[in-house]
């Protein structure tokens, strides 16, 4: 069974460049990078309060649905460095390639996702209902991420310093859209153990859409997130990686990727929603563990169980890594029985440090 949240949901503001990353560049003492970041938080903030205030005011409108389709209903606008949404459009579904690449990008990146889901989920466009799929291209001057804000993705063409265009790594695009999936299914709360399932989840499905549209098995993928968004004076290759958190990047001025691989690891802190970006390094591990035992492609097993788990209605908003982990093992227990899946997450789950089996034997037994 899915379950719909639909518009009774209370969308995010979501970025998938973490504070953490731009407060350090902020403090940088550099006017090149300090500026740029600066800029980013301060709309990045202003961009979380327009999201608060929407919640506060009632839940989204409905958009538009056009019924079952095979396509995508696309629309791409170009926000001209400004900062009002949505901008001026420059392309809509069907319409042949323009001039600018980013925009280009952009079109092709929605497509990907869109198609990842309807093919291999049987999902109808992230609320599963044909939800049209916008994009703001060019945002701000110099602006250092990309976001979902519950109605649509966002792109800034980064400073040129430190981020490069964010529509450059497919798997951005495809994660800031399965923000959207996780509003309209499981909504898990943004913070905590939640917030790092919610981060964890559009990094998963964000590989995913990438592996897929590239049709690279498990083993051929890099598991990383945001490979080649980093300009070249950047010692790193990515924001994070699902195969060795805490490796993406290792630098003088961003310092070095704080992901941990394992619950040993797992960062305490007030920050960045209680560490979202940060945490949702072990379940990511998790994800490949178990995608890297199976084998083949990884959208078919492994991603198939994460789909389940997602839209499966039983995944409280407020779950915690281990109950995200037990009902990984039950859906691949009911999906294909007690057999090389369900073993395969097991394992990966324990190497992590997360339970993901419940104990049936009595606590004290004879008393």
């Amino acid at each position: 069974m899915t379950a719909y949240l639909t518009h009774a949901t209370q969308p995010v503001f979501c970025t998938i460049v973490p504070p953490h990353l731009l407060d350090r560049l902020a403090r940088s003492g550099d006017p090149a990078l300090a500026g740029p970041a600066r800029r980013t938080l301060e709309r990045d903030a202003s961009q979380r309060t327009r999201r608060r205030l929407t919640t506060v005011a009632g839940p989204l409108a409905a958009a538009p649905r056009r019924g079952p389709s095979d396509r995508p209903e696309r629309t791409i606008c170009d926000a001209e460095h400004r900062e009002e949404l949505p901008g001026r459009e420059v392309r809509r579904e069907g319409d042949e390639p323009v001039r600018d690449a980013t925009v280009n990008r952009a079109y092709a990146g929605l497509g990907a996702t869109f198609e990842l889901y309807l093919k291999e989920f049987a999902r109808n466009s992230i609320d599963g209902e044909g939800l049209p799929l916008d994009a703001t291209v060019h945002y701000g001057e110099d602006y250092g991420n990309a976001f979902w804000d519950g109605e649509r993705m966002v792109f800034g063409d980064g400073d040129g310093e430190v981020f490069l265009d964010f529509t450059i790594p497919v798997d951005v695009i495809g994660h800031e859209l399965t923000h959207g999936v996780t509003q309209y299914t499981a909504n898990l709360e943004y913070f905590g153990q939640s917030g790092a399932l919610n981060e964890s989840v559009s990094d998963v499905f964000g590989s995913l859409i990438k592996q897929y549209a590239l049709g690279q098995t498990a083993g051929e993928a890099d598991w990383l997130i945001g490979a080649g968004l980093l300009a070249p004076r950047v010692s790193g290759v990515a924001l994070r990686s699902m195969k060795a958190p805490g490796t993406a990047y290792d630098d003088d001025v961003l310092g070095k990727d704080p992901q941990p691989a394992t619950m040993d690891d797992y960062v305490r802190t007030s920050s960045d929603n209680g560490g979202v970006h940060i945490n949702s390094g072990i379940p990511n591990h998790a994800f490949y563990l178990a995608a890297r035992s199976l084998g083949g492609h990884a959208w078919e097993r492994a991603g198939r169980i994460w789909y389940d788990v997602l839209t499966g209605g039983e995944l409280a908003a407020d779950a915690e890594f281990a109950d995200f982990a037990r009902l990984t093992v039950a859906a691949a227990r009911a999906r294909y029985g007690e057999g090389e899946e369900q073993e395969a997450l097991l394992k990966a789950w324990s190497r992590v440090g997360v339970p993901a089996a419940r104990r049936t034997e009595p606590q004290n037994p004879g008393t």
